[in-house]
């Protein structure tokens, strides 16, 4: 894991903690993350056992690397 998506993940696990879905949507904006992944991003964050900034991290790469193929247009 890279330190920009420890640092999306850390900031991720603390609007969570929050519970500030506001800031956490401006946050995933801000990532130039598209709305309808920000929505499942979300749902994955919410179903984790505990939310900490490994995992978190996990789920970001995730879709970052799912979406690089379509952005690609392969």
């Amino acid at each position: 894991m890279n330190t920009l998506i420890e640092y999306e993940a850390s900031k991720l696990v603390d609007l969570f903690g929050k519970a500030d879905d506001l800031a956490m949507h401006l946050f995933m904006d801000n990532m130039s993350m598209p709305v309808d992944v920000q929505d499942r991003l979300i749902s994955e964050i919410s179903a984790l056992s505990q939310i900490n900034q490994q995992s978190v991290g996990e789920i970001i790469e995730h879709y970052g690397q799912s979406l690089l193929p379509e952005r690609l247009r392969w």
